[in-house]
């Protein structure tokens, strides 16, 4: 009955009912689609059985080399490790591993088309543990696996089979060759499994024991017995708890047997050294959810949850005062309703019934423009060319916040309209009905305080966005201590060509020679860890004259670089000199160090001719400082510089040459032109060089502020929805109070009142409204700035140039606003008013 009534009225005034679902999408829509994201990547289940049985292995403070250290973990375990903890611990009913980094192979398809797949190896057992359907064939068991070469089979993701065989049977019959590897597909996971690690996707998963066959040149398989340091860290763990097996009787189990392995593994170490390492442990957190590099977004989403719900309030208010304004133009309905002997309970119940019906058809309408946000926040989260894959079907937790947020606002904003319904008089309102006046300052009142609410949320909007977009911009321009300008990073893998030994720095010397020659290039540069890669080194040192005063003071970042790195690239030499071509194996170990590490370790003395020892696992290296260069901002944008010191590529400090290396490659002319050339010159000297990536700086820079962006963009766009809606509520409500005054208007212009005056009067209701609303909003937004503080860079939250721009913005458009009703309500004409009257 209610409900019947409800469409029959809001159906009688069709502009007001879709304004107010409009702005009800916009803002249900705006929650809903930071909510799914949110969901998928961190609240929604894996589609395997039993996700909340399954715990991740991460050891903290790891010693040996971490390969992938950006995927949702906080450790990674070698092959060693893995072994000795799948095959002793009791308290798993399963146990997996799985390569960190999912990884992009060029393979050949049944031996004629080429294309990029994306693998992920894993261990034999890793399908069997999560329990996951296949979609077509089977997937491989330890059974298949007897080693290296043994299981040349893979199990392909249900898109690849989509999109590479439109699900056809015949990828049963194709061969997939990666380097040394033949495989063949066995299986297709089901449509929903996407792997482990949320958003990514691989196209194969194979068995761990092809690594050697895929990567030729490392052994990853085995660690070494006689460098128990030089283990490769880099398999995630996952194990499913045995039923009645809790989390901490699982970690204790697991800690007991983790240092039976490192025991076993250090052996030959001195008992004060074997204690110390004894002190690493094994964690167990809950993977149901899985794993994921896109849960550094986990903050950001947070953030833009709270505006995108500041903006729902505005969207309510909005509606409320669309609310009162109609209930208003009801007051003769109302008034005879009461007198004929309506409830007032009745009333309310009528009320709320319209405005939950309101607010419903605005979830619904607001679904679709969650659908299409979720799309648009996912573009803006990824980073690269390989896509993101999220499950973002609705499930019920993202159906039971739009049904909940829906209902929550219909009451909201349908308060104020059944709250007046109690009010009425109904002789003063039938009396009030005959002369066609509604008006009275109490009934105006409610809506004006709507929108000082408005007007206060709007400002703080506007600040918000003004601190992320400053913020953005500051670490755009930010001094990296070198020209970002024509400088490409190329990354190389000799070890898969069959480089190792004394061949790796005749490589990078001679490969620099060929770069150098290449037309269009300034300079040629080569380091390990190269600029903004995502590989980073650091180890305890011991410092001439240097007696550390706390822990973490013997530590220090440090990279292997060719000759004239600095000069290359463009950072200055402050004392001393760089690494040249005499720095080579045979010559006295050298380094030079950057101002924070010489003003960390020496103050204001020369460090010129001090020694520094590295105390790198398994050896001992003592380097002469020979020189002092600028700080530099090389792997992240924001906070202090960290301490680093450089030394020569052909004096490691273990002895090994380093596997990999990265080329900086500045250009004097068109740098796309100069990157295909620079590839072609590595083709040319040797075909089987694997290059693994080239990019241009300015891109990998961009890349560290994906998160910036997206808070910026977002915050910026809520912000000017929040200023649009505010200021039609600002509009509203002037426009109404001008159409009730329309007598006293009348009566004021037949007196001798000027247009102008009248302008005048409208805008100081309008300044009054928006000095409240200023008095309230940035007290308001101050007092927010400190959970979000650690997000800005280079401003403090009541930096003045962003609150002045705010406030401007907030006074221009509200003042317009108010200018347009004053404006129309000065062109009053007296005699059709009074005759109104």
């Amino acid at each position: 009955m209610d409900f019947r009534f409800a469409f029959r009225m809001l159906g009688k005034t069709p502009g007001f009912t879709i304004a107010a679902i409009v702005s009800l999408a916009l803002g249900i829509g705006a929650n809903t689609a930071i909510f799914s994201l949110i969901d998928a990547v961190m609240l929604k289940l894996l589609p395997v059985e039993n996700p909340r049985e399954l715990v991740s292995l991460t050891e903290p403070g790891q010693s040996g080399v971490s390969i992938g250290m950006s995927n949702g973990v906080r450790g990674l375990l070698s092959t060693r490790e893995f072994d000795g903890l799948h095959s002793r611990t009791q308290s798993f009913a399963g146990i997996f591993a799985v390569e960190s980094q999912m990884v992009k192979f060029g393979a050949t398809i049944d031996g004629q088309s080429q294309e990029d797949l994306r693998t992920r190896l894993v261990s034999p057992d890793y399908f069997s543990v999560l329990g996951v359907h296949t979609a077509a064939g089977r997937t491989f068991t330890p059974v298949d696996d007897h080693g290296t070469g043994t299981a040349p089979y893979a199990v392909a993701s249900y898109a690849f089979w989509q999109r590479r065989f439109g699900g056809s049977p015949e990828i049963f019959e194709k061969d997939v060759r990666i380097n040394k590897a033949s495989l063949r597909i066995i299986g297709v996971a089901g449509p929903r499994f996407q792997g482990e690690n949320v958003g990514e996707m691989p196209d194969l998963w194979i068995p761990l024991s092809e690594q050697p066959l895929l990567m030729p040149g490392r052994e990853w398989l085995h660690d070494s017995v006689d460098k128990p340091f030089d283990k490769v860290m880099w398999l995630q763990v996952i194990g499913r708890l045995k039923p009645g097996v809790s989390l901490q009787q699982a970690q204790a189990n697991v800690n007991i047997v983790f240092h039976q392995i490192v025991v076993e593994e250090f052996d030959k170490l001195p008992q004060d050294q074997l204690k110390d390492t004894l002190k690493q442990s094994v964690e167990l957190h809950p993977a149901g959810t899985g794993l994921s590099s896109l849960r550094d977004f986990a903050e950001p989403l947070y953030v833009l949850m709270a505006i995108s719900g500041m903006v729902l309030l505005i969207a309510c208010a909005n509606v409320a005062n669309l609310l009162l304004a109609r209930a208003a133009s009801r007051q003769k309905e109302i008034g005879v309703r009461i007198a004929l002997g309506a409830q007032q309970s009745r009333l309310v119940r009528q009320f709320l019934t319209e405005s939950i019906l309101l607010s419903l058809t605005g979830g619904c309408a607001g679904v679709f423009v969650a659908f299409a946000g979720v799309r648009i926040l996912i573009r803006m989260v990824q980073q690269g060319s390989t896509p993101i894959a999220l499950d973002v079907t609705p499930d019920w937790r993202v159906l039971t916040f739009t049904i909940a947020v829906s209902l929550l606002t219909g009451i909201a904003f349908g308060l104020a309209p059944a709250w007046r319904s109690l009010r009425v008089n109904v002789s003063s309102t039938l009396k009030e009905a005959g002369r066609g006046m509604t008006a009275s300052s109490s009934r105006i009142g409610l809506g004006k305080s709507l929108v000082i609410a408005q007007i206060a949320i709007s400002v703080v909007l506007l600040i918000g966005a003004g601190w992320f977009v400053r913020t953005l911009r500051n670490l755009e321009n930010i001094d990296l201590g070198y020209s970002r300008d024509r400088l490409a990073l190329l990354d190389i893998d000799p070890m898969s060509a069959g480089y190792k030994g004394e061949r790796l720095p005749a490589l990078y010397h001679e490969l620099q020679s060929r770069l150098r020659a290449v037309p269009g290039v300034r300079s040629v540069a080569y380091s390990q860890n190269g600029l903004f890669s995502g590989s980073e080194s650091g180890d305890q040192i011991t410092v001439e004259g240097y007696s550390p005063q706390k822990k973490g003071d013997g530590s220090s970042r440090f990279d292997q670089i060719g000759p004239e790195y600095f000069s290359s690239i463009g950072i200055p030499i402050l004392l001393g000199r760089e690494i040249t071509t005499r720095d080579n194996k045979t010559a006295p170990k050298v380094c030079v160090v950057n101002e924070a590490f010489a003003k960390f370790f020496f103050g204001k003395a020369n460090p010129l001719g001090k020694h520094i020892t590295d105390l790198f696992p398994g050896s001992v290296a003592t380097m002469e400082i020979v020189g002092v260069v600028r700080n530099v901002r090389d792997h992240s944008l924001r906070g202090e510089i960290d301490r680093r010191f450089y030394l020569p590529v052909d004096q490691p400090m273990d002895g090994d040459f380093s596997p990999f290396m990265t080329f900086e490659i500045r250009a004097s002319s068109d740098l796309p032109a100069v990157i295909q050339a620079a590839r072609k010159a590595i083709r040319d000297y040797d075909p089987a060089l694997r290059i693994e990536g080239v990019d241009p700086l300015t891109a990998l820079v961009d890349g560290r502020l994906t998160q910036e962006k997206l808070i910026a963009q977002l915050s910026s766009g809520f912000g000017a929805l929040a200023l649009l809606l505010g200021c039609i509520g600002l509009y509203g409500v002037l426009s109404y109070g001008v159409a009730m005054r329309t007598g006293e208007i009348g009566i004021r212009m037949a007196l001798g009142a000027q247009r102008g005056r009248v302008i005048r009067m409208i805008l100081r209701e309008t300044s009054i409204l928006l000095l409240i609303g200023l008095a309230i909003g940035v007290p308001a937004a101050l007092a927010c700035a400190r959970f979000i503080e650690s997000k800005l860079y280079g401003l403090k939250p009541a930096d003045p140039g962003t609150l002045a721009a705010a406030i401007l913005i907030m006074i221009a458009v509200a003042m317009l606003s108010g200018y347009l009703p004053a404006r129309r309500a000065s062109r009053t004409d007296p005699l059709r008013a009074l005759h109104y009257e």
